[in-house]
């Protein structure tokens, strides 16, 4: 997240990672991913009715369940597979991103409705910067990192892995099985120290189950995917209400895993449109998740949803087309920061 080129460095720091571009196209991916969750809520929520009235339906609503909860989980892996290491001009770069977008998206709206109420704009302000979880769990895990990388360069391989193995036992038993609040469904900044923690562990262990083919990563992917789909479906048959899905389900980390190390395993060199469009792709979140945006982003999923059969076509373009804007407003965005903040900090 932030400014990619700026998100690692330090000695272990695999050089080749650096420049290939197959991370990067995952980082878009994930980007792309958050925005088709954020999508499904306009579509037939899946119950044991429309199982038996639409199975087919009723499943690709499952399926798409299953493709999509892997995306802040990859992103958190990749961030921890290259190290957050501490600089201002980065850390700079991220809360500048953050404010600006913050400011900016409820002054547009507010231009483009001719209205606009001072006390409004303060609290969808207020809402953007301390109301959505990534955003305070990605701080907070970017001021923890120091403390994180000492342990994680001074732990044994094994000693790394056990850590992973316990963390995950309690995460899973506590925050999965528990709904303990304090950890949120994965919506938190522990949960994020978590995947943090295995992105760092892959980078260091280069061998056995995690140096195969490409393709049995995204088998894996694709497979457990698969079976997230069957318990989903066998739920809603037997009458289970509470949905498998969700950031710590031990699957939806496997799965999250084996599609990071997919594309770590895609030798496809330095592509520089794909690096271009990484860079910016968390304004991608920032943009649609923004208090004033993300009501009219429902909205259009929603008149989608209610006008066109098939609705997944006509959503997919929508999607690609927020993607794009996003991303190229971001870069205006880069300007001025690389003009006015970037300076002052030379």
């Amino acid at each position: 997240m932030l400014n990619y080129a700026n998100i690692g460095g330090g000695k272990n720091r695999p050089l080749t990672q650096e420049r290939s571009s197959n991370i990067e196209l995952l980082r878009i991916l994930s980007m792309f991913l958050v925005l088709m969750i954020h999508y499904i809520p306009s579509r037939t929520l899946p119950t044991h009715d429309t199982l038996a009235h639409d199975m087919l339906g009723t499943l690709f609503d499952l399926e798409l369940r299953s493709i999509c909860f892997v995306c802040v989980n990859c992103f958190i892996l990749i961030s921890g597979y290259f190290g957050i290491r501490w600089k201002l001009k980065s850390f700079s770069n991220l809360l500048f991103q953050i404010l600006f977008w913050t400011i900016v998206c409820p002054l547009l709206i507010s231009a483009a409705t001719g209205t606009f109420n001072l006390s409004e704009f303060f609290k969808t302000v207020y809402l953007n910067c301390f109301s959505r979880w990534f955003i305070e769990a990605y701080i907070g895990l970017y001021v923890l990192a120091p403390l994180i990388n000492s342990f994680i360069e001074k732990s044994t391989h094994r000693e790394l892995g056990i850590f992973i193995i316990a963390f995950y036992v309690f995460s899973t038993l506590f925050g999965y099985l528990g709904k303990a609040p304090d950890i949120n469904e994965g919506m938190s900044v522990f949960s994020l120290m978590g995947l943090y923690l295995i992105g760092a562990y892959l980078r260091r262990k280069q061998n056995g189950i995690f140096d195969l083919s490409k393709y049995v990563y995204l088998g894996v992917y694709l497979v457990t995917g698969f079976i997230m789909l069957a318990i989903a479906a066998l739920a809603l048959k037997v009458g289970i209400t509470a949905s498998p899905y969700g950031y710590l389900n031990p699957l939806i980390i496997l799965e999250s895993i084996a599609l990071f190390l997919f594309f770590k395993k895609l030798n496809i060199g330095h592509i520089k449109w794909i690096n271009y469009i990484a860079a910016s792709s968390f304004a991608v979140y920032l943009i649609h998740t923004e208090y004033s945006v993300y009501p009219l982003y429902q909205m259009v999923c929603n008149y989608i949803e209610a006008h066109y059969t098939p609705s997944f076509p006509y959503a997919l373009l929508f999607m690609v087309g927020v993607f794009i804007v996003s991303v190229m407003a971001d870069k205006v965005r880069l300007f001025i920061y690389k003009h006015t903040l970037l300076k002052l900090l030379k």
